[in-house]
């Protein structure tokens, strides 16, 4: 059986679109859908997009994506360490020894108090040594975190200022003047309802809008107030819950029963009596 990539590289092939014109209908940065049908995930950006772009693009060729993402999964787990009791164990192994050599100290008299006190001497160089050794350990690893959220920033700076996030941008704002949109107009009947929709975004987070018709209304991961239209019901994604407030037709909106756990990821529909039902991923 096909893995999922040799799967999307045959549909893609069989499709015949462009690697342009499916970013142009996935919304997804073609860099980066190249990136997914290599399998090769290092080229993605940060965890909660990538995982994002990997299930659009296979759901749009009609492709399962669990086995994708549970190797996308396997690729960010940390590799295993130690545990700090096997660290402790032989610590407290090494300085017993060298208790039991002071006990053997004993049986010559006339050197207890010579090797006692140069064993005293030793065992605070060790305790000196082990603490400079632990703080060297720290400033590595603050270094080390350092480096990745110096990366992350600008994986995701590359990710907002690239031509095709340029263009998915321009989308969203033709996409949200939707009485001026001649093809919303032609979809709307006469018990469709139209929603004003204001999103603060007051932290690291991204918000995705759906409408009842499932047309990408909005996707932006900025801080800022944005405001736009929809069809009701409309259907959100949050990627960060803490720093998202949402109103609709100047009424706030609480989705806090639709947040996923510690993620503080939020999935879910708001109908035409702004009531609130989540979707499970």
């Amino acid at each position: 059986m096909e893995s999922w990539n040799e799967q999307l590289k045959t549909k893609i092939l069989e499709s015949e679109f462009s690697i342009k014109e499916i970013s142009d209908k996935t919304k997804i940065p073609t860099k980066f859908i190249e990136a997914i049908e290599k399998a090769d995930f290092k080229k993605l950006p940060a965890e909660i997009f990538a995982k994002s772009q990997i299930e659009r693009l296979l759901k749009f060729f009609g492709i399962d994506s669990s086995e994708a993402l549970r190797d996308y999964e396997e690729f960010i787990s940390p590799p295993e360490i130690s545990s700090e009791s096997e660290n402790l164990e032989g610590k407290k192994s090494f300085y017993q020894n060298l208790f039991d050599n002071l006990n053997l100290l004993k049986i010559n008299k006339s050197y207890l108090k010579y090797g006692t006190f140069f064993l005293a001497s030793v065992i605070l160089l060790l305790l000196m040594f082990a603490i400079t050794d632990d703080e060297e350990i720290d400033l590595l690893e603050n270094r080390e975190n350092d480096n990745k959220l110096e990366s992350l920033e600008i994986e995701n700076q590359d990710f907002l200022i690239g031509s095709s996030e340029e263009e998915l941008l321009d989308d969203n704002s033709l996409q949200n003047e939707l009485i001026a949109n001649d093809e919303i107009k032609d979809d709307l009947s006469p018990k469709d309802l139209i929603r004003k929709i204001e999103i603060v975004i007051e932290g690291e987070s991204w918000v995705v809008v759906f409408d009842k018709n499932e047309r990408l209304l909005y996707e932006l991961m900025q801080t800022g107030s944005y405001e736009l239209s929809g069809i009701s019901p409309l259907r959100f994604k949050i990627g960060y819950a803490p720093a998202t407030n949402l109103y609709i037709d100047d009424q706030k909106i609480s989705f806090s029963r639709a947040i996923k756990g510690a993620s503080n990821y939020a999935h879910f529909w708001v109908n035409e009596a702004n009531k609130v039902e989540s979707i499970r991923d």
